[in-house]
């Protein structure tokens, strides 16, 4: 049973009646069930402007809740959706509200937009005691310039999500926020018009017509090849396939086609068109995807002055890698442009095999016939200095081949290459090279950016590892020293190791973060209805013995970046696996590390501001470690928190340091911010009931930038009550021996909310064998450095 209000319903039940004097009401549709009850029939604010048409319309105004529709029952989860269009004026926002109890208390979800910008940013938001506070932000490239938008916000339980055309962005856990209340409209700054207003049951989901792990927009040259785009069409179930049409408003530009299930899309001359995806059954569920046609591929000529010492891979370079980067180096630092693109044509007959556009696109990590990927967004072109990375698609290139590679002018702007401006590279200037002639073979794989090695890439040999290694087959990754922008996948891949030449020398770094590839990630089918690749730098999924060593891996987000929020390094994702860390450097201002399973960091650096060791884990052990706290780079005040710990069951260690520093230093970005005194807190809880705070620190060393109480409970920066709210020697918050960095005790007659262990209690976490008694149904773990993995 469909249970949902129409808007013209709703609005005839909740609005006045001299606002509804124009409106047609239609009849409920047969067998609607609305979830509302005790129905508000006044708006918050009358003296606000408030009317009604087709459809409900919200002039520009300062910010307020501007009308309140319904009271939910109480304990109800439920959604409230609308379709949503921006009217032209300046910036605003506007979010659909649920569990409104006063102006104070509510939260929502919603879109913020302007008119000049080519993205929507949706955002999930909490007011509390009269804070309004953004718990999440996600951004999306999408046509939203007099188009109906549909957002969906559910609420189940503590968990906050949103939807947008049916794909889920993200979701926020806000302990306390289980509460009954009003759904309601808040605005600021611009106009809107809302329709087709729904409140109903979170089961069942939007159905979803829409391209399957892509983007909303399509962009090609005029005379390109047909491109095939899988669509990814099912119920709400998301297992029952939807039957869907498209159609192309301008054919002449790009025509589409059904088949199967996907699209095929041809571009055939300049212009614009929206490609019209629709359910058969249902033709008010569409997904727009918008084609852009640039002109045709105009390849240039020879580059007039010689391109010596500009390229990499250098011309007519042999045995080079199949994952191999295409560099380029100016005379001074060009700028990314919008147009044109680089193509690489196989030699023996001419033909295309790889089309690299300026821009974003979404792209997936791991060997082809894998049977789950991950799937990111990124752009495949990126300027360092006076060099440009332009970077292939994966596994386009075969061994034992040679290509060519053709540069069209507007893919950079404004820089020279040997004095002469950039105006292209043509087939004539000669810019070929051929792959090495086999796949490398044996238990060590090397990885060079510049020097002799099996691959280019630290995710190419993981390819390898994963695809032609047995599960179980011990695998080392030799990664030489240099620089490696790229973020890691590693899926079903046991005992692997990634060894660096030097813990300073071999940096892998990625800016990935939760507004540019939200949540935490998890690998996917190529039918999934939208990409989950998540925002860790390296995500590692059913894989146990992983190794990480002598290395660093750094984010290199900020968090002054509003939109960008959580930022892991290192995301290990096997609650039965193994993890280990060793040497290493591990760097970010947000969710450094998040851990499941068993985890063992062993004399390692982790960097990080806010709940930067984190996961819910069974037992993870910092031995020997720096814990560093850093300067939040969006708030100089604050000192943030070590641990936010999610630990799975009570009688599992959980986090415990052993033997390790709590020091800080000044933070990245252009302000280095310091941590103030007494300002970073040992750990915080995410206040949930089916998880356990469990943290211990024995033996640690720490600096004066720790709070005196230790830890944040309840009360502390309105953070909520740890589970258990009181520790014991076996569970929750726990310290023993604890000293300053002169390795003189500190005063802990201050400490609020944890236990201070005894010696004997101590002693039961303070040994590799004890943290991890457990594993493997209590088979134990007791790993040893320098042991090589079994």
């Amino acid at each position: 049973m469909s249970k949902r209000l129409t808007s013209s319903l709703l609005l005839a039940l909740l609005l006045p009646a001299d606002i509804l004097a124009d409106t047609k009401v239609k009849s409920p549709t047969t067998g609607v069930r609305p979830l509302i009850s005790n129905v508000s029939n006044q708006r918050s604010d009358p003296g606000l402007p408030l009317s009604v048409s087709r459809v409900l319309h919200l002039d520009a105004g300062p910010a307020a809740v501007r009308a309140l529709l319904s009271q939910v029952p109480p304990a109800a989860d439920y959604f409230v959706e609308a379709r949503i269009r921006a009217l032209p004026g300046p910036p605003g926002q506007l979010y659909l509200l649920g569990r409104h109890v006063d102006a104070n208390n509510w939260v929502g979800a919603g879109l913020h937009m302007a008119d000049a910008s080519p993205t929507v940013q949706a955002d999930i938001v909490r007011q509390h005691d009269g804070k309004l506070g953004r718990l999440k932000q996600v951004r999306r490239a999408i046509v939203s310039q007099g188009r109906f938008l549909t957002v969906r916000f559910d609420m189940v339980g503590e968990a906050l999500s949103v939807y947008l055309n049916g794909e889920k962005l993200t979701t926020a856990t806000v302990p306390g926020s289980a509460i009954p209340g009003a759904v309601g409209i808040y605005s600021s700054g611009k106009g809107f018009e809302l329709d087709d207003i729904r409140v109903g049951d979170p089961a069942h989901k939007p159905m979803r017509i829409a391209p399957a792990v892509g983007a909303s927009s399509f962009k090609a040259q005029a005379g390109d090849p047909p491109s095939t785009l899988p669509i990814s069409a099912f119920a709400g179930d998301g297992l029952t396939p939807a039957r869907f049409t498209v159609r192309s408003s301008n054919p002449a530009v790009a025509s589409a086609t059904v088949r199967g299930n996907a699209i095929v899309v041809t571009p055939k001359k300049t212009g614009s068109s929206s490609i019209v995806l629709a359910s058969v059954t249902d033709p008010s569920v569409q997904s727009i995807i918008d084609a852009s046609i640039a002109p045709a591929f105009a390849p240039p000529a020879a580059y007039k002055t010689g391109l010596a010492g500009a390229l990499s891979p250098r011309a007519r370079a042999d045995a080079v890698p199949p994952d191999t980067l295409l560099r380029l180096r100016f005379d001074q630092p060009p700028r990314p442009g919008s147009t044109g693109s680089v193509r690489i044509y196989r030699q023996s007959d001419d033909k295309l095999v790889d089309i690299i556009r300026p821009g974003d696109e979404v792209a997936a990590i791991g060997y082809p016939g894998q049977d789950q990927q991950r799937y990111i967004r990124r752009n495949p072109i990126g300027i360092d200095g006076n060099s440009a990375t332009i970077r292939p698609h994966a596994h386009r290139l075969a061994y034992g081949s040679a290509y060519y590679v053709i540069v069209e002018p507007g893919v950079f702007a404004g820089a020279s290459i040997n004095g002469a401006p950039f105006t292209g590279i043509g087939k004539a200037a000669g810019w070929t090279f051929r792959t090495r002639a086999a796949a490398p073979a044996g238990p060590v794989l090397s990885v060079d950016d510049d020097g002799p090695a099996d691959f280019r890439t630290v995710q190419g040999a993981l390819d390898h590892a994963m695809q032609h290694a047995g599960q179980a087959t011990p695998v080392t990754i030799a990664v030489k020293n240099g620089r490696y922008d790229e973020m890691l996948f590693i899926r079903g891949k046991d005992n692997l190791t990634i060894k660096g030449e030097s813990r300073d020398g071999v940096v892998i770094h990625n800016g990935n973060n939760d507004g540019y590839n939200p949540g935490s990630g998890a690998s996917q089918s190529p039918q999934s209805p939208s990409f989950t690749g998540g925002r860790a730098l390296l995500m590692a999924e059913t894989s146990d013995l992983l190794t990480l060593d002598t290395l660093t891996l750094k984010n290199t987000t900020l968090r002054s970046d509003k939109i960008a929020g959580q930022a892991e390094t290192v995301y290990f994702n096997n609650d039965r696996g193994r993890l280990i860390a060793r040497n290493a450097s591990f760097f970010s201002e947000q969710d450094t590390i998040q851990v499941k399973g068993y985890s063992w960091f062993y004399r390692t650096l982790i960097e990080g501001n806010v709940d930067f060791i984190w996961g819910a884990n069974r037992a993870a052990l910092f031995e020997e470690s720096e814990l560093r706290s850093v300067g939040d780079s969006a708030n100089p005040s604050s000192g943030g928190y070590v641990v936010q710990a999610r630990t799975v069951s009570a009688p599992d260690p959980g986090f415990v340091f052993f033997n390790s520093a709590l020091t800080h230093g000044p933070g990245p970005g252009p302000l280095a911010n310091k941590v103030p005194p007494g300002a970073t807190y040992l750990a915080r809880s995410p206040g949930t009931a089916a998880t356990w705070d469990n943290v211990a620190y024995i033996n640690c060393k720490m600096a004066e930038h720790i709070a005196p109480a230790g830890w944040a409970g309840k009360g502390v920066q309105r953070e909520p009550a740890p589970n258990p709210a009181g520790a014991s020697a076996s569970s929750g918050w726990r310290e023993f021996g604890s000293t300053g960095l002169d390795g003189k005790p500190l005063d802990l007659s201050q400490r609020a909310g944890g236990y201070l262990l005894s010696a004997q209690e101590a002693a039961r976490l303070s040994s590799r064998a004890a943290v991890f008694a457990g594993f493997g149904g209590g088979r134990g773990w007791n790993p040893e450095p320098g042991q090589a993995a079994p």
